[in-house]
């Protein structure tokens, strides 16, 4: 697994999903800091087929080192929701 690091901006997160994306309303991937706040990044479907979904890191969102849990919430043209499962993933400090 490649590293990352806090304020790296070159990334893109994606997400599998474990179902075919058709008649998507919206799709976020959802976050919790190490602090314990909580967002969310508006998505967009990258492989409709495979379930995935991917956020583009634009600027500075990667603002704090430490263990970050993400995942997936897709919402259908239905109204029908559907969280994933998070994912742990540790946030460096450069140079360390």
């Amino acid at each position: 697994m490649t590293n990352i690091y806090r304020g790296q901006n070159a990334l893109r997160i994606s997400a599998r999903t474990g179902t075919a994306l058709a008649d998507v309303a919206t799709c976020e991937i959802r976050f919790e800091k190490p602090d314990g706040s909580r967002g969310i990044w508006e998505a967009f479907v990258s492989d409709a087929g495979r379930g995935v979904i991917s956020y583009d890191l634009t600027g500075n969102e990667l603002d704090v080192a430490g263990w970050w849990q993400l995942w997936a919430f897709v919402t259908f043209e239905d109204l029908r929701s559907a969280p994933g499962d998070p994912v742990r993933v540790y946030v460096r400090m450069e140079g360390r």
